[in-house]
């Protein structure tokens, strides 16, 4: 792994370029390779760009605009031109910079994938032996379908790219989207490396395909109209008996040291250090006095930004789920600090705007999006933080076990009312290691399932497509109205890219915004 971390963060100098140019062509083109290891590290540098994807834009427009997370204005903090809100608003328009910085992102993706896969059906194979060559164009083209999957659930119909060379091209129907993500993913997936094989960790392995096809097919009916829970359940029983299994605690998947994890499928490592992208997911939630909480090694502490409220928190038994509160003075290592805070040493933390001198207690009641004051909402830790640390050395978890279980509850309760047998033991393991009574086949409906779901994978970018799948995007939730265009399901094609491109076309919903 730690070669892996090498290569990302050496070839992570790319992720400045300006795409402003030429939005779905790669800008930094390799007219050649001298050596095994540079085909080596252009290969690797495709995986940087998850990186981006898991702590940024793509990440602000999967969990702002859900009842798990927002972002409110504190006092003079958190406004941003209003963006935030209007993310949990349901109003933002093609204007916005986060969706125009997740489009850009997703195809800078997608133009490097490109051009890695011209490259390597041009690789000399005396410098790079065939084989080699297989795996890296598969790997390639599946996470390029990755990648057109998130475009799918993002935004829709899309174009769909496939050369280097290709220039303003057409809008493609989400239905195509979907076509051409399934049929990558299937003409490559058994020539992938598998999670037992050396050096697989942290690579898109077959895995990681089948656990896309379960998300794919999960959702086949948002996307495409028709239901593929027939081929979401055959895919993910397959998924169900490739040798993964649940973690003892609810958050080892997410430790400190998380490779060690039996249940993570796919994750994107990172290093406390080097290619440290994810300490942004901590310093983004916790209070600018907080970094003392763990003597934290950066003098600007937090950012006192992303919170969660109390109507989320209350689905969980606040008592008894291990997932919900940390409060270590107390005994409980969840995920959400909330009330008093204090030091490694004991002492109150102290605020410094409206509450200078005064201990920080953290309010689960908070009145809007707008009127708030620096302590604001409960804060999420899901990744366990080292006493001391400079940065997360933690993996970030694209897929898990977990989710497979829940997909196939979900897909069979779909079918026929009743939930697969495994898939309800696998969720009751969940449960139990969480300290939460298990379900029987009649108590777990859909809805109960809903909200098991979040409750287990809260702030791990599935909200938003699992609330759009059961009909609850559109509906009021804390600080926000009725939804009454279902538009709001898929987000804008930016402004900025349909006057680039004349085959672009923005969705009929959000023309003449």
């Amino acid at each position: 792994m730690k070669k892996l971390i090498c290569i990302l963060s050496l070839s992570g100098v790319m992720g400045c370029t300006d795409l402003t140019e030429n939005m779905y062509n790669d800008l930094n083109k390799t007219n050649f390779y001298t050596s095994a290891a540079e085909y080596d590290a252009a290969f690797m540098n495709q995986y940087t760009f998850l990186r981006s994807m898991s702590c940024w834009n793509v990440y602000y427009l999967q969990e702002l605009t859900t009842d798990e997370a927002c972002l409110p204005q504190k006092g003079r903090d958190g406004y941003d031109g209003g963006i935030y809100q209007r993310l949990h608003w349901h109003t933002w328009t093609t204007r916005e910079e986060i969706i125009e910085g997740a489009w850009l992102e997703l195809y800078k993706a997608v133009g490097f994938s490109n051009q890695i896969l011209a490259d390597m059906k041009a690789a000399d194979n005396k410098i790079l032996p065939a084989p080699t060559q297989r795996l890296f164009i598969a790997e390639t083209r599946a996470l390029r379908a990755y990648f057109y999957w998130m475009l799918c659930d993002l935004f829709g119909n899309v174009p769909i790219v496939e050369s280097v060379s290709e220039e303003n091209p057409a809008t493609r129907s989400r239905k195509e989207v979907f076509s051409f993500v399934e049929q990558e993913i299937n003409a490559v997936k058994e020539l992938l490396l598998s999670h037992s094989d050396a050096n697989s960790y942290g690579r898109f392995t077959r895995e990681a395909a089948l656990a896309l096809l379960s998300r794919l097919y999960l959702n086949a009916e948002v996307y495409t109209g028709e239901s593929r829970l027939d081929d979401c359940i055959t895919v993910s029983r397959e998924l169900l008996q490739c040798n993964f299994s649940l973690d003892n605690t609810w958050d080892a998947p997410f430790a400190w040291e998380n490779e060690n994890s039996k249940e993570n499928i796919f994750v994107i490592p990172n290093d406390e250090v080097m290619a440290n992208e994810m300490s942004a997911l901590f310093y983004r939630n916790i209070h600018w006095s907080q970094g003392s909480q763990w003597e934290w090694k950066n003098p600007n502490g937090g950012w006192n930004a992303i919170c969660t409220e109390r109507s989320f928190i209350e689905k969980y038994d606040i008592v008894n789920d291990r997932r919900c509160k940390y409060d270590p003075r107390n005994g409980y290592y969840g995920q959400f600090m909330w009330g008093p805070q204090f030091d490694q040493g004991g002492n109150p933390i102290l605020g410094t705007n409206e509450f200078a001198g005064q201990q920080l207690d953290l309010t689960l009641d908070l009145p809007d999006m707008v009127n708030n004051k620096e302590n604001a909402g409960a804060r999420n830790i899901k990744y366990k933080v080292k006493i001391g640390a400079k940065g997360l050395a933690n993996d970030f978890v694209i897929f898990r076990l977990a989710e497979t279980y829940f997909n196939l509850a979900e897909a069979t309760l779909r079918q026929s009312g009743t939930p697969d047998t495994e898939a309800l033991a696998g969720i009751n393991a969940l449960r139990s290691r969480a300290g939460v009574p298990a379900y029987t086949a009649q108590t777990l409906t859909l809805d109960e399932l809903y909200d098991e779901k979040g409750r287990e994978m809260c702030y791990e970018t599935a909200r938003r497509t699992d609330m759009i799948r059961f009909g609850r995007f559109t509906l009021p939730m804390w600080d926000k109205n009725y939804t009454d265009n279902p538009r709001v399901t898929i987000f804008p094609i930016p402004y900025t890219a349909v006057s680039m491109n004349p085959n672009l076309k923005q969705h009929p919903e959000y023309e003449n915004m």
